[in-house]
């Protein structure tokens, strides 16, 4: 069995790398006796799968992680109050909003992405109306900024005057 847990990231955690939030979550789970099921081997580690990592200084409502289910172990398991049990062995900042079950054969979470929308603010909404249309008048007045990237099978081009 495979569970897919939702889960927001809010406050100082914000400020943890992605592998510390791997840990984390080795931690919590472990806490919570949940029945995971782990790698063979000389090190044995939990069977867990994580969507993109988020970078580190970001906060987000959308992370998701896939868990593994030992299946000799699953007895009856109430997936309903299962993330207010997870959220009580996470740190203050980390919250599990939804677990589901989900099909093995279900492409991964990295395979699953298909677009990432985002939201930014502005600073120039703080500044004075004379020192916006300053910095409005010298983007203007500049070349345009153009950035690249190759990807998988053709290049791609950013142009922000679009």
């Amino acid at each position: 069995m495979r569970l897919r847990i939702a889960f927001s990231k809010h406050g100082k955690v914000r400020f943890t790398s992605h592998r510390d939030v791997a840990r984390i979550w080795e931690r919590a789970l472990r806490r919570s006796e949940l029945p995971v099921a782990y790698s063979e081997g000389f090190n044995p580690r939990p069977k867990l799968s994580f969507g993109l990592a988020l970078s580190t200084g970001h906060e987000s409502n959308g992370e998701y992680i896939d868990v593994d289910l030992d299946p000799a172990r699953v007895a009856d398991l109430d997936i309903d109050s299962l993330a207010g049990l997870l959220t009580t062995h996470l740190p203050v900042g980390l919250t599990a909003t939804g677990v589901v079950v989900v099909d093995r054969r279900m492409p991964s979470l990295q395979q699953a992405v298909t677009s990432l929308p985002g939201r930014s603010t502005s600073v120039t909404s703080t500044l004075s109306s004379s020192r916006r249309r300053s910095i409005g008048s010298s983007a203007v007045t500049r070349s345009p900024l153009h950035a690249s990237a190759k990807a998988r099978r053709s290049p791609m081009t950013f142009d922000p005057q679009c």
